[in-house]
């Protein structure tokens, strides 16, 4: 006959009711899975053990579902039955660390570590989780972050670890109408503005790029992912509502509070008087027309001119998603800021000097649009005749020269051309270096400072050389990277388009 416990299961029903939460485990049904869990630790009360045991694996399903609030309510009940119980800690602390909580997270692994004992695989996996949440914790805190061994390596082996990270801007009124996101202090070209986690990405690798069926796949994809995270965390569909859906008047636009994207603690209270309750079982009926409208107007593309995508090694070729705080940034012709994707997160960075109060804005379409058909050499040639003829001043050439570097990027990178015009327009590395102290450094820049210094048949300073590909390589890619990593990455972005040797 079957024992009895506490609770009222007997061990037969516990066995049983095992042997099916392991069949769901990988079926990773997870819902059905939760239900089980329940119906052990409903059973189990009087066992601490198996309470705990149970409550944890209830945590981490429903933390996979998204719901972080009834994972931590979970962890919560376990720790209250058993405060030094290591599978409900490392639960709990994953599921802060995913919320961006480091700190706390930390002491949830190092109380983790206790437990476990001194030694032992698991006090040594709890023991390296508390140092990546203290280098989370520091990224947060200043948004360092440093790749150069993952560059150097190829982008071979696991991508660093990357916090969220809100520098020196806030989202503010425009004073043209309008909101937008504006330094709160001077910034220096390179300087990190701004790290954040997709709400959702969709990716894809497209035999024909300008195919709109297989775009529509991606986009599809991409825009479930986008409601199945609104509809498992209440924070997030808040979040995606503070973004504009086209349709407003411009100043009627809310302008949100900071703290909201810090993560801080507290409940989630929007500055137009929208709160969302986050209590376990508590769920909104999302908007699906309104976010679908704000995905029109605010989704950001890999591909964009100015961003750059690291690690992906050129397989994928088609990506889009939504990055809250950076779909406040404004767009302009003349960008001071550019974005790195590396995996989910964007990392936005100042590509030139930014004084406070400056905007930070990036480019959304290519000026090549504005030269179609034309002959690029015959082009450049009539603006810089015109230019000289007009007296216009230095800045003002440098800025016309960003607007249509696309005909200046063909002209150089066509030999034909370059014999015919190069003799009536400026040095390729003279225009590229003068471009990228007015507007900011982007890998065409980049690449045409590289090419350009090679002329009188090599005779370059190698020094000025490299001083110039770290200050326009960091403009481009943000100090992501030292010194002497900056080279490598140069050349791992660069060489898949135009075999450039460093």
């Amino acid at each position: 006959m079957a024992g009895v416990r506490d609770g009222g299961i007997d061990d037969e029903t516990l066995q049983e009711l095992r042997s099916r939460a392991t069949q769901l485990l990988l079926k990773e049904d997870w819902r059905e899975y939760i239900a089980v869990c329940t119906r052990i630790v409903d059973g189990a009360s009087g066992d601490c053990r198996v309470l705990c045991s149970a409550l944890a694996h209830c945590a981490d399903a429903r933390a996979r579902l998204g719901d972080a609030a009834g994972a931590l309510a979970d962890c919560d009940a376990a720790l209250a039955a058993d405060p030094a119980h290591p599978a409900a800690l490392l639960s709990k602390g994953a599921i802060l660390r995913g919320l961006g909580r480091y700190a706390p997270a930390a002491d949830c692994f190092r109380a983790a570590a206790l437990a476990a004992g001194g030694g032992g695989g698991g006090a040594d996996e709890a023991r390296e989780l508390v140092e990546q949440c203290r280098r989370l914790e520091a990224q947060a805190r200043s948004g360092a972050v440093d790749l150069s061994e993952w560059v150097l390596a190829g982008f071979a082996g696991k991508c660093p670890d990357l916090a969220e990270y809100v520098g020196p801007v806030e989202v503010r009124r425009s004073a043209r109408g309008g909101r937008g996101v504006f330094a709160v202090k001077n910034v220096e070209a390179g300087a990190t503005l701004m790290m954040a986690k997709a709400v959702a990405i969709g990716r894809g690798v497209l035999q024909d790029t300008d195919d709109g069926g297989e775009k529509m796949v991606v986009w599809k994809d991409f825009v479930d992912k986008v409601l199945d995270a609104a509809e498992k965390c209440p924070r997030t569909a808040a979040l995606i509502h503070t973004l504009s859906t086209g349709e407003e008047q411009q100043d009627d636009l809310v302008i949100p509070e900071m703290a909201l994207f810090r993560q801080e603690a507290g409940d989630l209270n929007l500055s137009d008087g929208t709160s969302v309750v986050r209590e376990k079982e508590t769920q909104e009926v999302l908007d699906v027309d309104r976010i679908l409208k704000v995905l029109d107007v605010n989704c950001l593309t890999e591909d964009a001119p100015a961003a750059d995508v690291l690690g992906n090694n050129g397989v994928v070729n088609c990506g889009v998603g939504l990055w809250i705080l950076p779909s406040f940034i404004n767009h302009s012709c003349h960008p001071n800021a550019r974005r790195t994707h590396i995996r989910d997160h964007a990392i936005v960075h100042a590509s030139r000097d930014i004084k406070a109060g400056g905007g930070d804005h990036e480019i959304l379409k290519s000026e090549s649009d504005l030269v179609n058909g034309a002959d690029m050499g015959a082009l450049v040639v009539r603006l810089e005749e015109k230019m000289r003829k007009s007296m216009v001043k230095e800045k003002c050439k440098v800025f016309l020269r960003a607007s249509f570097w696309s005909a200046y990027s063909a002209l150089y990178d066509s030999d034909k051309l370059v014999r015919k015009w190069g003799r009536r327009v400026p040095s390729e590395a003279l225009v590229a270096e003068s471009i990228a102290d007015a507007v900011g450094g982007s890998e065409n820049v980049l690449r045409a400072m590289l090419r350009g210094s090679r002329d009188a048949n090599g005779c370059i300073n190698r020094l000025e050389v490299e001083d110039k590909v770290v200050r326009i390589g960091r403009a481009t890619y943000g100090k992501v990277v030292k010194r002497h990593a900056m080279r490598a990455l140069c050349r791992l972005a660069l060489d898949d388009n135009n075999n450039t040797n460093l």
